[in-house]
């Protein structure tokens, strides 16, 4: 290679210059290779006349033409992790691979991989990891179905509008989405009725079911921190006068030393908080929102009802237990963030594609969306975690009785 003809500070020429040593430079690429294998397969006649063909391997089709696994895990990629359309992504892969592929195709390697999961029973242990951790988030949004599901008993659509909840660890490491026909109180803590530790949740009260009630065994439930801040600005806009925006910042403040407390805690290998301390912090708190009651009791509101300072103010009063949880648990986070950010690929799949075209295939995609993330979130390459599960041995069930443990020990 030549070297430099002038310096890069000066300006000046380097035609005299003398030499520096070698410097280096590496130019990584990729290589497609195309190639096709044909098999002939054996055939046997029986005396009953019937004449049976050996099968084809990887599910080929007999006397027919089938793409390979890494066609199939582009396919499954680019659609079910990468959200691109089923039609855009066959053409991606085309022009990526130089293989024509169909938008049929595409479809079809998903639900390939949903049954290669469902067979291994990924499912099953993945909700046995959850509901054995002693901390879970929870969140839920809504998504468009084109068709939606049918009543089994009526016939009739089933009222409401389609969600994903999405149940995660803390850590984030484990998460799992499932597709929901409404937002209804039963349908969202169907999968956490038999769930024992401490839930991190937004308000929505459906949850709270969980924690009262015949039956319930929940520890315990955290109102996420972060959405309170954001109720709290959000009143304080309104106004009228300073009063609005003072008692909400109290609120605020105090829930945020509050938290740089526990973190103070953690950090000197303390179990609790100073009690005198964390009272003083309660006791802002219940002021500010004493305060928000007051004030906005009789106010009225455009909207009719009460004022949402004054609904958000007996809020906060009525569950500040669940609000403070935090700081007499250690182990609960204050927030649901990990749970909010679970959510985000339906938003961003629903942003790119637009709907799902029925529950199915909403809960066929939620299926390899946990799959896939959960395998990511412990160091496997999306990749591989796909080749391993269309080829029937899906990383993260190699052991059933812990999906965390048998995802570590496929990639220690």
């Amino acid at each position: 290679m030549d070297p430099p003809a002038i310096c890069r500070g000066c300006g000046d020429s380097l035609a005299q210059a003398s030499d520096a040593g070698p410097a280096w430079s590496q130019v990584w690429d990729v290589k497609v290779i195309r190639w096709r294998t044909e098999y002939l397969l054996p055939r046997r006649g029986c005396g009953c006349g019937t004449t049976t063909t050996a099968c084809p391997p990887e599910g080929g089709l007999v006397n027919g033409i089938s793409f390979g696994s890494v066609l199939n895990t582009a396919a499954v990629a680019l659609s079910a992790f990468g959200n691109v359309p089923t039609e855009r992504a066959s053409h991606l892969i085309e022009i990526m691979f130089g293989q024509a592929v169909s938008a049929g195709f595409v479809d079809r390697a998903n639900a390939r991989l949903a049954a290669r999961l469902a067979a291994a029973g990924f499912s099953e242990a993945m909700r046995t990891a959850l509901l054995a951790e002693p901390v879970l988030t929870a969140d839920e949004s809504p998504v468009q179905v084109v068709t939606p599901a049918l009543d089994p008993h009526t016939g009739q659509p089933v009222p409401g509008s389609p969600h994903v909840l999405v149940i995660r660890t803390p850590h984030e490491r484990l998460v799992w989405l499932s597709g929901l026909v409404s937002r209804g109180y039963d349908t969202v803590i169907a999968a956490l009725r038999t769930f024992t530790g401490h839930l991190i949740v937004d308000g929505y009260g459906a949850y709270q079911r969980l924690l009262h009630g015949a039956g319930a065994v929940l520890a315990g439930i955290q109102q996420c921190v972060q959405h309170i801040m954001r109720r709290c600005r959000q009143v304080a806009k309104l106004g009228p006068g300073t009063l609005q925006s003072w008692w909400t910042g109290e609120a605020i403040t105090a829930l945020t030393d509050a938290h740089t407390e526990v973190q103070a805690a953690k950090a000197d290998g303390r179990t609790a908080v100073d009690p005198d301390r964390l009272a003083r912090l309660r006791e802002r708190y219940d002021k500010a929102v004493e305060t928000g009651i007051i004030h906005n009791r009789h106010r009225d509101w455009d909207g009719g009802g009460n004022h949402p300072a004054f609904t958000l103010a007996t809020w906060l009063c009525t569950y500040a237990e669940q609000v403070w949880h935090f700081t007499t648990h250690f182990a609960v986070d204050w927030t649901s963030n990990a749970a909010e950010r679970g959510v985000k690929p339906a938003k961003r799949h629903q942003a790119v594609s637009g709907y799902w075209q029925t529950d199915q295939t909403l809960n066929r995609w939620c299926l390899i969306q946990s799959y896939l993330t959960t395998a990511r979130n412990h160091g496997l390459t999306v990749l591989d975690a796909i080749t391993c599960a269309l080829a029937g041995n899906p990383l993260a069930t190699r052991t059933r009785d812990s999906v965390a443990r048998s995802i570590h020990d496929a990639n220690p």
